[in-house]
């Protein structure tokens, strides 16, 4: 799980066969699907959407996607603040359920995302797409329940994430994580499971596999070396961690990556 900063207040386009892997930001992030079908998992809710369909992710969601064999869809990513009338919304509430199956003028969804698209590819004024954006929000939030969300800083997960990419390999525990960040491991443990969907432990593991998967397919390094500098304490936790994330061994990786490194390594398209 990454924590991402994006700069832009806003960004609109189309991509096909997205995948992400699970990841939070500030921002709010929406899909609309127009052809084919993208699985989103957006805080341990799943859900395949198909054409016509939508998801819509608040700012410190954990949200990840993945396209089982085409989409395309319409991506909308801006901050709070770009639409000061939904603030309160985005900032004190969140959806019981991301995601829409049917609007009531279903029609009226469709050409409104359309002219925000032409609005965003011909670079007019600015104010342009955002008059388009606060009706299309206004007619995605009238189909979703909203219900109050604890108020976690999106300050102290930054923080969680910057100094666990940096430290992730060591021997670290929940303890010596709040220690160095000045916080309660109580509190830090709260907020793995409320807002990163995870417990610590499965947090450090996610990292871990991931680079190892780096270092099995772009590096010469043996299966044992690469368990070790990735962090694990003994080859048994590697791979039964690793089978966990990959669904695959180290060494099948290994015997294949120089075959098909796509298998396991597929592109990210944002």
């Amino acid at each position: 799980m990454i924590y991402q900063n994006r700069e832009e207040y806003l960004s609109v386009k189309i991509t096909n066969n997205n995948r992400y892997p699970a990841h939070l930001h500030r921002q709010i992030e929406i899909f609309y699907v127009l052809d084919g079908a993208i699985e989103i998992t957006i805080e341990n809710q799943k859900s395949l959407l198909t054409k016509g369909m939508a998801s819509v992710a608040f700012p410190n969601m954990v949200h990840e996607t993945h396209t089982p064999e085409h989409s395309s869809a319409v991506m909308m990513i801006f901050n709070a603040d770009f639409l000061p009338d939904f603030y309160a919304e985005f900032h004190t509430q969140k959806p019981m359920i991301p995601f829409i199956d049917a609007f009531s003028d279903a029609q009226r969804l469709h050409c409104l995302m359309q002219e925000l698209l032409n609005a965003m590819q011909k670079n007019t004024d600015i104010r342009i797409a955002k008059g388009y954006l606060y009706i299309i929000v206004s007619m995605l939030l009238s189909e979703l329940t909203l219900i109050k969300q604890e108020n976690i800083s999106s300050g102290i997960c930054q923080d969680i994430s910057a100094y666990l990419n940096l430290h992730f390999t060591e021997d670290i525990s929940l303890s010596q994580l709040a220690a160095a960040l000045g916080y309660s491991k109580y509190h830090i443990s709260h907020i793995f499971k409320e807002t990163f969907g995870c417990s610590y432990s499965g947090y450090l593991k996610q990292l871990r596999a991931e680079y190892a998967m780096g270092l099995l397919t772009h590096s010469d390094m043996s299966v044992t070396e690469i368990c070790f500098a990735s962090g694990f304490n003994s080859l048994r936790t590697f791979y039964r961690a690793f089978d966990e994330v990959y669904q695959a061994t180290p060494t099948s990786v290994r015997h294949i990556s120089g075959k098909s490194q796509s298998m396991f390594e597929k592109e990210n398209i944002r």
